[in-house]
């Protein structure tokens, strides 16, 4: 049987969001603790908490919107490798372990085919971007983005991914589950 990997991060109320960004919350509709006849929650977020998809639309308007995320770049073969070792590959599908950092819109740009890049940090950019260069070189290739991976207990080396967003209708990003299967 393959070893899978979730690399997707828990959601809970607390967890970390972009500065300005809607906290998450939940709450309950009904219980049934209170006599309901069923427990039901409901949820508000930012599209960009926890791992997530960033659609086009993100920095461009008219851009494709989270629905429009193309599925084929989701699934498939990939491979998890050091922001260092960035360069040296030649997947379709990246997921980068940053150590902090964030890739430059040069070293995007130099990378053969890119269906989908995804990194463990919180964004593509550096946190103090104000260009969002990577961000927008991405989009300029078409390459589908996914953001807030847990590759903590994935070693680097090939993998399947599937990394589905929710088609979520005109908007700019989509949460994400993300599994790695090993061969």
């Amino acid at each position: 049987m393959p070893r899978v990997f979730d690399v997707s991060r828990p959601v809970f109320p607390g967890i970390p969001v972009w500065p300005g960004d809607r906290p998450y919350e939940h709450d309950w509709t009904s219980r049934l603790a209170d006599g309901a006849a069923c427990n039901v929650g409901h949820i508000a977020m930012s599209c960009h908490t926890g791992t997530h998809m960033d659609a086009p639309f993100h920095f461009a308007d008219g851009g494709p919107t989270a629905e429009r995320i193309p599925l084929e770049a989701c699934i498939g073969p990939a491979v998890v490798v050091p922001l260092a070792r960035l360069g040296e590959t030649r997947a379709e599908r990246v997921l980068v372990r940053s150590g902090g950092g964030a890739a430059s819109a040069a070293t995007i740009e130099a990378l053969p085919r890119l269906l989908l890049y995804g990194t463990d940090a919180a964004s593509v950019d550096a946190a103090d971007s104000t260009a969002f260069a990577t961000h927008r070189a991405l989009a300029r290739r078409g390459t589908v983005i996914l953001e807030g991976l847990d590759l903590s207990a994935v070693p680097d080396g090939e993998y399947q991914l599937v990394a589905l967003p929710l088609p979520l209708v005109g908007m700019d990003g989509s949460p994400a589950r993300a599994v790695l299967i090993a061969p």
